[in-house]
């Protein structure tokens, strides 16, 4: 229609009426639009356009826009908002969906199972996902491999870094399932340095990253693991050697990658047993506590009336606070058993 009407507008020399009627056609159809902006510009019509010869004719193209709804707040949000590659940069993968983790939780679930003649945990047997199993299961599991092989800042080559740890090894340490980069290192892949985490729990772990002579497999390891308040120890733990085999050079050669630990339960201090979901036990003979706190309390005594320390002295005070932990403990232990 729009080209018959361009015909016949052309050869009255009412050209301006057509378009005006055009944009008027436009308008009625566009009605919940709001005109932004005006620009003249120059087109070119090929003679296919309704058979036509190429001619050139300047108009007044309309530019709209749909209106905007809260577009003011939108503008806002979408300005706080991370770009794709900001987000993607700040997202972490958990160590049951990082490729190089979940690779060496199966190889140490497998070393353990070929080492034993028995799976490290009953939840993994028969299993869909080794990995996912092994970071929820009820037995708590850290990998750690040797330090640099050269210095680097922070970090020595006889230090120990932990490389994997699950749900259960995180709480051994007061950690939650989402906080296991405060535990777990990182390894560049271009440089070789190892990133580790800077706070006082993963500086003070002492896990010996590996086993002398020819043993490769322990199952009654006992270890006061960190030094705290309170210390953290690990008893009947188990401990084995892991170690790839690779060909080189038309010989296989073994290659140690560093020690797996895996423990059901952990004392605090010297009489809290602690067992994965939050399970704590205390462990001590109330009349053994007694006298402890008998004890106690004869030392403080001493320490004002024969060395002549005062109340504010700090030997006085930290004693007045052991007395008060172990009456604490007491009570405890008392409510417990009724």
């Amino acid at each position: 229609y729009l080209c018959s009407e361009f015909k016949n507008s052309m050869k009255t020399g009412s050209l301006v009426p057509l378009l005006s009627t055009s944009t008027l056609f436009l308008l009625n159809l566009q009605e919940s639009v709001a005109f932004t902006s005006f620009k003249t510009v120059t087109k070119s019509v090929p003679p296919s356009y309704c058979d036509l010869p190429q001619l050139s004719f300047s108009s007044t193209s309309l530019f709209a826009k749909q209106k905007k709804k809260g577009g003011g707040a939108k503008k806002k949000q979408k300005d706080q908002k991370k770009s794709g590659f900001a987000w993607a940069s700040s997202f972490a993968l958990k160590p049951f969906e990082s490729s190089s983790l979940r690779e060496l939780a199966s190889f140490v679930c497998a070393s353990f199972e070929g080492r034993t003649g028995k799976p490290l945990s009953e939840e993994l047997k028969g299993t869909p996902d080794l990995p996912k199993a092994l970071w929820n299961a009820p037995v708590a599991c850290v990998v750690v491999v040797n330090g640099a092989e050269k210095e680097q800042e922070g970090i020595s080559a006889a230090n120990s870094i932990v490389q994997y740890a699950n749900i259960a090894a995180l709480e051994t340490f007061g950690f939650q399932p989402d906080q296991f980069d405060q535990l777990i290192s990182s390894k560049d892949p271009e440089s070789g340095e190892w990133k580790t985490p800077q706070n006082d729990v993963a500086k003070g772990l002492n896990f010996p990253s590996s086993m002398n002579g020819d043993n490769i497999y322990q199952s009654d390891y006992k270890k006061k693991v960190l030094r705290a308040d309170p210390d953290i120890s690990i008893k009947n733990a188990h401990r084995w050697r892991l170690e790839k085999s690779s060909l080189i050079g038309g010989k296989f050669v073994t290659e140690s990658i560093g020690v797996a630990y895996a423990w059901n339960s952990w004392l605090e201090g010297e009489d809290t047993l602690c067992r994965p979901g939050g399970f704590r036990e205390v462990k001590m003979d109330t009349a053994e506590l007694e006298q402890k706190i008998k004890t106690q309390g004869e030392a403080i005594r001493e320490l004002k009336e024969v060395q002549g320390f005062g109340n504010k002295d700090k030997q006085v005070v930290d004693a007045v606070q052991e007395l008060l932990r172990m009456k604490a403990l007491l009570e405890e232990v008392t409510s417990s058993s009724q």
